[in-house]
């Protein structure tokens, strides 16, 4: 979300749901609000508003991350392109565009440093319960 990164490289989806209903059942909760006791090793709820961030083992290895420090924007844009099933944009925000898009086009500012083309998704799903979470023809090329 906004104020959070949320990086658990082996979730445990069956084990943490009642804590993510909990989250979502309990007034202005955050990840930060997140048991950590039942994430992964390695796992890590990182504060967007940090300037650097320092990886776990484990999420360099599950992201093919080499450095230990990235900055909020940089993670975020690797795990946009990360190998994974589900990418779940539930907020505000355009993050994908069509490769023959500029960032001017897409009208979102506080993402351009963020965002990016369909085709770099390797993702299987990018699902959008948020709003505009990819330009039409970043939905296109992703496809």
């Amino acid at each position: 979300n906004h104020l959070h990164i949320f990086v658990d490289p082996n979730p445990h989806a069956k084990t943490t749901f009642t804590e993510r209903q909990r989250l979502f059942d309990t007034p202005r909760s955050t990840w930060d609000d997140f048991d950590k006791t039942l994430m992964s090793p390695g796992a890590a709820v990182y504060s967007r508003a940090e300037k650097s961030l320092t990886l776990t083992a484990q999420i360099k290895q599950r992201f093919s991350i080499e450095q230990d420090q990235l900055t909020p924007t940089e993670l975020i844009n690797y795990l946009l392109k990360a190998q994974v099933d589900l990418i779940w944009n539930g907020g505000i925000g355009t993050y994908v565009k069509a490769s023959s898009e500029n960032n001017t086009e897409v009208g979102d500012r506080a993402n351009d440093a963020l965002r990016v083309n369909g085709r770099e998704l390797q993702c299987r799903v990018f699902g959008e319960g948020g709003n505009l979470g990819m330009t039409q023809r970043g939905r296109v090329e992703f496809c």
